[in-house]
């Protein structure tokens, strides 16, 4: 009798002939929502950190990627699997490799960012040493159309005074960049200026603000991903930046960071409420 085997899974470094696989089995994930196979060409091209490429039976069925963000800061993303091969324990691999490339090539922290409900994950996030950093959450607010002048641009070249300033005012802090997260040191900031991320000033130095701008069909959205002040400031900075986003053209405001007591009691003060049904952990492990 002839026996049939089944292929194993493949962990490698991704192809440019993966582009067409990975778009196909990520266009109905999220609702046909899902980013990675619009960013995967450009993934492929980024120099740094590694993409990798699960193969089965000769196609592309799973990806994640190792980014750079800035020097010893490094982002784990970009993880999926191909639906219809759910249960060939891909996730798991691709987690693995991911790891153990970081291990041998990455050094400074490694994070990575999951859904709150998602307990097999964490489970095997803190079995490969990653700890809990916090939990992450959106808030909305509608834009205020009053105009404010309370707001300048920060310059690439202001990024060694804006990072002291956030040590100052959030020594244990995060910086959003568009879904990753970062400690909000100088290149942290100057890489994300040239990523597009915008950050300002307010009201002189008395706080600073970075955000980034989604443009969606229901017109463009503005996504705070830090705000640094003095705790007593910041109900006003959250006002304010009601304002910067109206004058922005944003038909959407949404804040999106860490959570705790002091920030949650001041979002509310400033009339912002909960957006999303869930909340997601922020997990970091630091290189041995």
């Amino acid at each position: 009798m002839t026996s049939f085997t089944s292929p194993i899974p493949t962990i490698r470094p991704a192809l440019p002939r993966d582009k067409a696989d990975v778009a196909e089995f990520t266009k109905f994930i999220w609702d046909g929502h899902d980013y990675v196979g619009e960013v995967f060409p450009r993934w492929l091209e980024d120099p740094h950190g590694i993409l990798l490429a699960a193969e089965y039976a000769g196609k592309c069925v799973g990806c994640a990627k190792v980014s750079l963000i800035a020097s010893g800061q490094w982002w784990l993303e970009g993880f999926r699997v191909d639906p219809k091969f759910q249960d060939k324990r891909i996730g798991s691999r691709l987690d693995a490799a991911c790891n153990q490339w970081w291990d041998e090539h990455g050094d400074g922290m490694l994070r990575l960012m999951t859904n709150s409900k998602r307990v097999k994950v964490h489970h095997l996030s803190e079995t490969r040493g990653f700890v809990r950093a916090g939990e992450v959450c959106a808030y909305a607010a509608e834009p205020l159309t009053k105009a404010t002048d309370a707001f300048t641009p920060l310059q690439p070249e202001e990024a060694e005074e804006a990072a002291a300033l956030c040590q100052r005012w959030m020594p244990n802090g995060y910086l959003n960049i568009g879904w990753k997260f970062a400690a909000p040191n100088a290149e942290a900031m100057r890489a994300a200026l040239q990523d597009e991320s915008l950050f300002f000033w307010w009201r002189g130095r008395k706080g600073i603000v970075s955000a980034w701008e989604d443009d969606e069909e229901d017109g463009n959205r503005f996504i705070v991903g830090m705000e640094a002040c003095a705790g007593e400031d910041r109900v006003q900075l959250l006002e304010d930046v009601r304002r910067l986003a109206s004058a922005r053209g944003s038909v959407v405001l949404r804040w999106m960071n860490i959570m705790s007591e002091s920030i949650l009691r001041d979002l509310d003060t400033a009339g912002y409420r909960k957006d999303w049904d869930d909340a997601a952990y922020l997990y970091e492990r630091r290189h041995s």
